[in-house]
């Protein structure tokens, strides 16, 4: 705009100055002047317009920029609303949602909560159940144990049979998933084996498995469980059941040992029930009352006297049972020289303690010395030991009195511990005897065997003599020993009292420095 301006104020100038020589009037220099500056207003007119058309193209491309700027704006708004609407519709759909799975998820917690406690319900319920079945399983297992228990006891025909029905029900009871319904049956099963053996009666040709001769062709004559005889096929051997059971549980014990005359009777009885002419009537050796004089007076054992009774009890323990003899003549032969020393050293005459007293109050210190050496007893040594120190110090004589007290109280005190060693010796004696006992037992019931429990029992009463025997030494040892500790601790303590209370009649109360 600028530069157009210029470009007309210079052609003006141009031209004023070409006219201007050849002008010889002023008024057509006037006029020119005029029209020049007509010219140039016309240029600065046009030049205007042109700037204003220039400044309305501007302006027009401004507002076309701007227009556009506002319809971009108005589109973006638009595009904003949009998304607003869609955001607020996205926003109530999401809120319906989490509505709906608010609710749901309320409901599924309730119904969670509700399986929940059904199933707690249904554990504890299970956990109750499983208790009382393992209860009853229990209390099955106790009830075939505890007759296993006094099957040994009981009545001895089929007892072979009852164990193994006995032992299969237990093992059923015991398994990893008990099968108490078969532990039970097999349970029941030998109870009612058991009561059919009480109410029914057998004759005929058997194994004997009891009594004295086992796994021996026999006669056997059964009356329920009242009586039992047996007739060995062999050689005639007869064997019965004395003793029918006890008051207190079920105790059945044969008896091989019968009188001879009784014997008889039992054999010929036998075999007239077999030829079907029965008709004598046998005295039957039963029992009833349990008591050891019955049983004594219908078997053909011997009464033992004492003497024979101690020499069956000492063979009985065995080769263990001369070390504890020899432990118990020891023993008994410490604590009579102990009690003869003691009695001898200890001894405390009330007419020695007098006499001292009353020489040592008038002074007469070496009258009181000979009394000393006149008595040998450890208070009479200590004594003296005081007497002989009166004309030194009170220092020098309480060293004697304690050189005197120490060589005293070893003299006291000697095999003391000895005496308690055998003590102690005796029980440990006896367990080693009932433990090798008991290895032979076991060692011959390996190699033998055997299916009698009272093979077994009897053995292991045996194997316990030593023991027994043990005790029987230990306890009186002991009593022994401490019945001589207290006699020790009373002479000592007399030893300390009497010296203390001559040093202070002798030589004052008074301490030395």
């Amino acid at each position: 705009m600028k530069f157009l301006q210029s470009t007309a104020v210079i052609l003006m100038l141009a031209s004023s100055a070409f006219a201007w020589p050849w002008s010889n009037d002023g008024k057509k220099s006037a006029e020119d002047e005029a029209r020049i500056k007509d010219s140039l207003l016309q240029v600065e007119v046009r030049n205007l317009q042109r700037e204003v058309e220039t400044l309305t193209r501007i302006r027009m491309q401004k507002a076309d920029s701007l227009e556009k700027l506002d319809a971009k704006h108005w589109s973006n708004r638009y595009a904003e609303s949009q998304m607003t609407e869609e955001h607020q519709n996205k926003t109530r759909e999401l809120d319906g949602r989490y509505s709906k799975l608010s609710t749901d998820l309320g409901r599924i917690t309730e119904e969670a909560m509700s399986s929940k406690n059904v199933t707690e319900e249904a554990e504890e319920k299970s956990k109750s159940e499983e208790i009382a079945f393992d209860a009853l399983n229990t209390q099955v297992k106790l009830s075939i144990e505890k007759t296993l228990g006094d099957v040994a006891g009981d009545y001895p025909v089929g007892m072979n049979a009852r164990l193994l029905r006995l032992k299969q029900a237990n093992i059923e009871a015991e398994k990893k998933v008990p099968n108490t319904i078969a532990a039970v049956q097999g349970f029941m099963d030998d109870l009612l084996k058991r009561h059919e053996v009480t109410y029914t009666q057998f004759y005929g040709n058997e194994v004997s498995q009891v009594g004295s001769r086992p796994d021996v062709n026999v006669t056997r004559m059964r009356l329920g469980t009242v009586f039992l005889g047996e007739v060995a096929n062999d050689n005639g051997d007869v064997q019965a059941l004395m003793r029918s059971g006890a008051l207190q549980g079920k105790i059945f014990e044969w008896n091989a040992g019968l009188p001879t005359e009784m014997a008889t009777n039992i054999k010929q009885a036998v075999k007239q029930v077999g030829s079907g002419s029965a008709s004598n009537i046998v005295a039957v050796p039963l029992d009833v009352l349990q008591n050891k004089a019955i049983k004594n007076s219908i078997s053909d054992v011997k009464e033992l006297t004492w003497t024979e009774q101690f020499h069956a009890f000492f063979k009985k323990g065995g080769i263990v049972m001369y070390p504890l003899m020899l432990v118990a003549i020891i023993a008994l032969l410490l604590f009579l020289e102990r009690f003869v020393m003691l009695s001898y050293r200890g001894h405390l005459g009330r007419r020695f303690t007098k006499t001292m007293d009353a020489l040592v109050a008038e002074k007469k210190y070496d009258e009181a010395a000979s009394l000393c050496l006149k008595k040998d007893t450890s208070l009479s040594m200590v004594l003296f030991a005081v007497l002989n120190k009166v004309n030194d110090t009170r220092e020098n004589a309480e060293r004697s009195l304690q050189e005197a007290l120490l060589r005293e109280q070893p003299k006291l005190e000697r095999r003391m511990g000895l005496l308690a060693a055998m003590g102690t010796i005796a029980p440990l004696l006896g367990l080693l005897g009932t433990v090798t006992g008991i290895i032979t037992l076991f060692t011959v019931i390996t190699e033998v065997g055997t299916n009698d429990a009272r093979v077994l029992a009897g053995g292991i009463s045996e194997a316990l003599v030593t023991t027994e025997t043990g005790l029987i030494i230990a306890i009186p040892v002991m009593i022994l020993h401490g019945l001589l500790s207290e006699k020790i601790e009373k002479i000592t303590s007399e030893l300390y009292v009497q010296s203390t209370s001559l040093m202070n009649k002798v030589f004052g109360k008074e301490k030395v420095d």
